[in-house]
């Protein structure tokens, strides 16, 4: 997977703003030492849905979330995934906060980065599959955004049946472990989407990234 600087640098919150040599030299570090050291999983399903002004129902799960409804409105089938970078990259984010906490900060940024690529790259597979070939995607949308409440965690890995086929598993908090992961819902609908600069048309106003993409 492709990781740019600019991504990393936007979850550091730097912004527009260029880094210095050092910042620059251990990006490139850093990047290099997750993408040699970790093994991405992911996996998906795709079913249809039904759609009403505020709950989303598919495959057996609702969720009641105005939220999710608006961002699918239209569609006909979705796709949800799940993806994680595994175990090694915890274990390295948690010798890097030991050890040196300006590599373990940066560290946390690339992790950032990688996981939106990842789920980039998984994106655009699923697109490919026959089920929703020639329809149009929404963009990824994750529990914990706006009212979609984040113990719809729980649903997403059991009907992906993640803990056996990725390792993934949740706390009793609904946060994901191996903590480098994502859930997400994409829809498709036969309308065009405009998907460019995803940041700008993601629901989630209150983003604290929203602002520096």
């Amino acid at each position: 997977m492709k990781i740019s600087d600019r991504e990393v640098l936007r979850y550091l919150r730097m912004g527009s703003v260029a880094a210095d040599e050092r910042v620059s030299a251990l990006i490139g570090e850093l990047t290099d030492t997750f993408a040699a050291n970790t093994s991405p999983k992911n996996v998906y399903g795709i079913w249809d849905c039904d759609i009403s002004p505020e709950a989303v129902i598919m495959e057996g799960m609702t969720v009641e979330s105005k939220s999710l409804a608006k961002h699918l409105t239209g569609c006909c089938r979705a796709a949800l995934l799940a993806a994680t970078l595994g175990t090694e990259a915890d274990t390295l984010l948690r010798r890097y906060s030991v050890r040196d906490m300006e590599k373990a900060v940066i560290s946390q940024a690339v992790c950032a980065a990688m996981i939106e690529a990842y789920c980039d790259e998984i994106e655009n597979e699923i697109r490919q599959t026959p089920r929703v070939s020639g329809l149009c995607p929404t963009t990824r949308f994750s529990p914990g955004y706006g009212d979609f409440d984040i113990a719809h965690q729980k649903d997403i890995v059991r009907l992906l049946n993640c803990d056996r086929r990725i390792g993934l598993t949740l706390t009793g908090g609904y946060m994901l472990i191996p903590s480098k992961s994502v859930t997400a819902v994409i829809g498709f609908t036969e309308e065009k989407i405009h998907n460019e600069e995803k940041c700008k048309h993601c629901a989630e106003k209150s983003c604290e990234f929203r602002e520096l993409s």
